[in-house]
């Protein structure tokens, strides 16, 4: 991403002072997701986050450059939780494993539906913001290939579409879903919810890789 959209950086004092700092920074983040709740990407402007966080000009552009460089940082926090989720591989119960990316993911966009919701907002106008989106979606794409790519070898199959193009395909899947509950407010419990994707990529897996993780009849 563009220097312009990083949180501008400044040497960092030693002691209480990196704490104060850092309290600073947390307290400007949580002032501009509720600036962002309120007023969307648009609307929002570095005044609302100050006044959210009752604080100076100064100290925001003390911690960041603009409004950008605010969300940005929210949104590597939420893709931070979300690269953790899928750093282990697909090994032993492969069905739990699933429910468990699956219902971590539910749980980060429901948790930051206000950034995840700004950021789709700035990806129509700030093309640095379109970049981070398939610069940060491809590393997750590009994970659950390896997982397929995998299970696929170890079938000995070599028909169906490539990993990369079933991947990209499942986490869209995943993504719009995601949206439509937690950002235009479609109704879902999240048990069913967990239940209907895992069916939908174990099938997926069924068929690629004859990896029963669920069984339809």
């Amino acid at each position: 991403m563009a220097d312009a959209h990083a949180p501008k950086s400044s040497p960092e004092p030693s002691g209480s002072g990196r704490s104060r700092g850092a309290q600073t920074a947390e307290r400007l983040r949580q002032a501009a997701r509720q600036a962002f709740a309120e007023g969307g990407w648009h609307a929002t402007r570095v005044e609302d986050i100050v006044r959210h966080a009752g604080v100076s000009h100064g100290t925001f552009y003390t911690h960041y450059e603009n409004k950008a460089a605010i969300l940005d940082a929210l949104v590597r926090e939420s893709q931070a939780d979300l690269d953790a989720l899928l750093s282990a591989p697909w090994a032993g119960d492969v069905r739990a494993n699933l429910e468990r990316i699956i219902g971590g993911f539910l749980d980060v966009y429901a948790r930051d539906r206000v950034v995840m919701r700004t950021w789709l907002e700035a990806t129509n106008v700030e093309p640095a913001f379109s970049q981070l989106y398939l610069e940060l979606r491809n590393a997750f794409v590009r994970r659950v290939e390896s997982n397929l790519a995998a299970a696929v070898a170890a079938s000995g199959r070599d028909t169906g579409p490539p990993p990369a193009t079933v991947a990209s395909t499942l986490v869209a899947m995943v993504e719009h879903f995601a949206f439509c509950w937690f950002v235009l407010g479609e109704p879902h419990d999240r048990d069913d919810a967990i239940a209907a994707i895992v069916l939908v990529w174990g099938s997926t897996l069924n068929a690629l890789a004859n990896f029963e993780v669920v069984r339809l009849t």
